[in-house]
């Protein structure tokens, strides 16, 4: 019984993890990348993607899996790099995933309630 416990155990380890729970880590990687960027900072060291890059493959973080099976597609393990450099670069989170490289800013939709392309009032 305890050998089935374990199996079963070590399978719910290996589980794709829900969107939610991968867009958090997203949000935890973005936070980490500001965190180092403030280190940098206090160590006197120029932001750069290059020095941010380097503490990302320092961190070299746990990643929940986003395919059923001890398995990670490479698009997830760039998604997670980039909130990481970006955090780190820009200083501020970012919507996400940006298909575009790290150097993409997704525009995030306000419903303001002004059509695209129409004018807005002038303040009367």
């Amino acid at each position: 019984m305890a050998l089935l416990v374990t199996m079963v155990g070590c399978g719910f380890a290996w589980r794709k993890a829900p969107y939610d729970e991968r867009m958090a880590f997203l949000d935890k990687m973005t936070e980490a990348g500001i965190t180092y960027r403030t280190d940098l900072l206090r160590q006197g060291t120029p932001i750069s993607e290059e020095a941010c890059r380097t503490g990302y493959e320092l961190l070299d973080p746990d990643r929940p899996y986003d395919q059923t099976g001890r398995f990670q597609s490479e698009q997830w393990k760039a998604q997670i790099e980039e909130a990481f450099i970006k955090g780190c670069v820009t200083g501020r989170a970012r919507p996400k995933p940006e298909p575009s490289g790290v150097n993409a800013v997704t525009p995030v939709p306000h419903g303001s309630g002004t059509p695209s392309g129409s004018p807005t009032p002038s303040g009367r």
